[in-house]
Formats: C-alpha cells, structure tokens, sequence
C-alpha cells in the first residue's frame, strides 16, 4: 500500500501501516481470547444490554467530536498549533453538556421496552467516556499529522488488553454487565494517559471565531455523515430491542463483533490514508494510483479473512464460542458479507475525505441511514433479529458501487484492476475451507488445520493469478520498509 510514489512519504505510510497492522494483530488476538471468555461467562442479554448501553454513549462521543479532529489533519495549509486549542475548547465544553445529558436522561433509557430498569446505574458511569474521549483528540490530531503512530499503537494495545483484563476479572467474579463497564472505563483512562505522555500537549481553553471557522465548514459535513450513520444504526436499540428483545440485540452485537473483525485492517488503513492522501490531493495521477494502490494492499487482507470465516462460520461459533451461540450464525455470515463489500467503500470513503468531499459522504449515509430504517423494519418481522444483518449487506452493495463511482469522478483510480486479484483468490481458498468443513472438520483442531490449509491456498492462488508483476509489488513495498 503506497500513497505516493515519493519514497519519502511511501516509506513512511508503509512503516506506519506495518506498525499498526502489529498493533491491531495484538489486538485482534486479544480480543478474540476475550471474546471467547466473555462470550463462556456471559449470557447473550448481558451482550445485548451493553450494546444498547454502547450504542447511547457512542453516539455521545460522535455528537462532541465536531468533525474537528478530522479537519486539522485534512487541511495540510492550517497551523493546528493555532487552531487545537479552539477546537479543544468547542469539544471539550460540547462533551461535558453531552455526558450530564446522557447521565440524566439514563431512567428514560432503562424504561425502553425490553430494557432492565438496572441499566441506569451503568449508563451514568459509563457518560465518563464522552467526557473522556474529548481530551483524546488534540493528541490524536498532533500524531496523525505527522504519522507518529508508535504511540498510537502503544496506546491503543493498552486499552485492548485493560478492557479484557478488568472486564474478565469481573465477569468471573460474578459482576455481569458491570464487568463489561468497568472495563470500558479502564480502558479509556489507560489509553488517555499514554497518548498525553506521547504528544506533550497541554489544555489551554481559549474561544477564536476566526481560528476556529476554516476548519468548520469540512467539521460539520465529517460529523454530520457520522451522526446520521448513527440514527439508522439506532435502529437496532429502537425497533430490533422492541421486536426480538434483548437477547436478539445480544446475539447480533456479538455477531458483529466477531464478523467485524477483518474490517481492523480497514481501520488501519484509513488512520494512515487520510493523513497521507490529504497530502496528494492537489495531485490527481498520484492521488489515484495511491488509492488503487491502498485498496490492493488492504482488501489482500480483507477478503481472505472475512470469506474464511464466512466459510467456516458453523464450526467457529459451535466449536470455539458455544452452543448458546448457535443462533448467531446467520448474523455472522451477512456480516461477512458487509465486511468485504463495506470494507472496500470504506477505503473509497476515505479517498473523498482526503479530496475534501465531505459532503458525498454526508449524502451517501444520508440515504443509508433511511434505508436501513426501511428495510430492517420489513426484514426483522420476516426474519427475526437476522433480517437486521440481511439489510446491512444491501446497503454495503448500494454504498460500495456509490462511492466507487464518486471517486472515479474525481481521480482515475483503477478499481477492478486493483482488486481482481485478492477476490478470486478469496473466493478460491473460501471454496476450499468450506468444503474440508463439509467433508472432515469435526473437532477443535481439525478445524484449525483446515483454516491454515485454506489460508495456504489462498497465498498459492495470489501468486499464481497475480503473476510475476504483482508478486514483484509486494516485494519492492517491503523492501521500502526495511530501507526505512
């Protein structure tokens, strides 16, 4: 993955996505150990409620952020030494009006049918963390501006493993969604203290129209497309919690979680693109080979992770999760599904940001967020909890062929070129596992040796459908690396 054909600025974004691909290896492992504790010593209603819990507290963090991070690092031509401290300011008061709202309106959350009157306590708590991921975002924009992301990394992998750690220790002491809470906020304060160590910043609160106004306009379109990605996931809590009740809600957040966890190396991809990306903006040609570049390297990674698990959902869930998890699968693989065609919008979405194009987005999950309202609410009576997953991989269609197309408009970015070769080889190794899982897996390590045939073939299809061009790419990327 290559922004640029500068060997200066391909060096670095390659060192800083390898360095939080690292990162996000530890934390998908963690994470998938926690997953598994969690998911043996809590029930899918415990999952269920925090999902409606996260679901609150997320949209109260979005709704502080003002879009304000994002535009200091897109706008290369502004000083943010001049601006962090208005933008602090803005977010850090914004923040503070949230978390006391969300703290006091918490008895009208936990009267929401199917929703326990105990979930009041938490929530409050849990309001700590809008507070507590406002004073994340002046380090976060000085890092990324420059592509530090030691520190990111380090800070993030803190958070991972305090979440696990404290949330584990209690289940097992009996807490239950308490364990889950106590975690969540571990974790932020953990992740807080290494990014301010990192970047030695300092709060000042100041209040400049002036300063604050050039990063506004880009601001208010970034976190009005977040807010409103917001309102068609409430969804979810709203109309899935009153149809199919809390263990439905469980069930999918967890499947979620499971399924999603391929789009990490999206993530990663989209820390480093926007930053570097921004950089080209003003370079048409190097702008889309970059992107067409981006989108090789990350959807390498993407479609073999997320079409393996697809293919071998069943015994994953049975033989690894538990039999309380069966009903989940179905949610897995529509899941999958949205992973890999979602993934790839995400990297399309990232490539407007980077040009400015604040406002495709905002119309793009304009209509996604009244779409998904419509079709879960036909799909969910039909199909259950389910019908929720099934509507979120027809919205990944209609957004992946949306943004592609904006793009395009906007740079010749080589789309199928670019991916032809991670899909068919995907497709291939997919082929494979799912039928070593028809014919032979049948326990926990026939199941693992499975997996790593499977993965085997997928690296012998790529060599042999890319050829010896594509094979001689990847090399001279990590060559780029190790020169650095």
């Amino acid at each position: 993955m290559s922004p640029s054909s500068s060997p200066g600025l391909r060096g670095r974004t390659l060192r800083s996505f390898l360095l939080l691909g690292a990162q996000r290896v530890v934390g998908v492992v963690v994470t998938a150990g926690g997953s598994i504790a969690l998911a043996r010593l809590l029930t899918p209603e415990v999952f269920g409620l925090y999902a409606i819990l996260v679901f609150v507290i997320t949209a109260g963090v979005r709704s502080s952020e003002l879009g304000l991070g994002a535009a200091l690092i897109q706008r290369r031509d502004l000083d943010p030494a001049a601006a962090l401290g208005v933008a602090f300011t803005a977010t850090f008061g914004l923040a503070l009006a949230l978390g006391a709202a969300i703290a006091a309106a918490a008895p009208l959350v936990a009267r929401w049918p199917g929703v326990s009157s105990d979930m009041t306590a938490p929530l409050r708590w849990l309001a700590l963390l809008v507070v507590l991921s406002s004073l994340r975002m002046p380090a976060i924009v000085l890092l990324e501006r420059r592509l530090a992301y030691l520190p990111l990394t380090v800070a993030e992998t803190a958070d991972t493993v305090t979440f696990h750690a404290v949330a584990i220790a209690a289940a097992i002491a009996g807490a239950g969604l308490w364990s889950l809470v106590m975690g969540a906020l571990a974790a932020r304060v953990v992740n807080l203290v290494v990014l301010w160590g990192a970047a030695r910043w300092r709060p000042t609160l100041r209040w400049s129209w002036r300063e604050l106004a050039p990063v506004m306009k880009f601001g208010i379109l970034f976190q009005g497309s977040i807010l409103v990605a917001i309102a068609g996931d409430a969804v979810v809590p709203i109309f899935v919690t009153a149809w199919s009740g809390v263990t439905g809600v469980g069930f999918l957040n967890w499947a979620a979680t499971l399924a999603f966890l391929p789009l990490q190396v999206v993530s990663i991809a989209g820390r480093v693109l926007f930053p570097a990306l921004s950089s080209l903006q003003a370079d048409t040609e190097r702008f889309a080979e970059a992107t067409a570049r981006a989108l090789n390297r990350v959807t390498a990674v993407l479609y073999p992770a997320a079409a393996l698990l697809l293919a071998g959902a069943d015994p994953v869930v049975r033989l690894i999760f538990g039999e309380a998890w069966l009903p989940a699968i179905p949610a897995v693989r529509c899941f999958c599904l949205s992973a890999i065609i979602g993934g790839t919008s995400t990297i399309f979405v990232h490539a407007l940001y980077s040009l400015g194009r604040a406002d495709i987005v905002f119309r793009l999950n304009l209509a996604s967020a009244v779409l998904l309202w419509v079709i879960t609410l036909v799909l969910v009576p039909w199909l259950g909890f389910v019908g929720f997953a099934v509507a979120s991989v027809s919205l990944a269609c209609a957004g992946v062929s949306y943004t592609a197309l904006s793009v395009r408009r906007l740079a010749p970015v080589r789309v199928l070129p670019a991916v032809r070769v991670p899909l068919a080889a995907s497709l291939g190794s997919a082929a494979v596992l799912a039928a070593l899982v028809g014919l032979w897996v049948h326990d926990l390590p026939s199941l693992l040796i499975a997996v790593g045939v499977s993965a085997g073939a997928y690296v012998v299809f790529a060599g042999f459908i890319g050829g010896a061009a594509w094979r001689v790419e990847f090399m001279a990327d990590w060559r780029t690396v190790l020169q650095g």
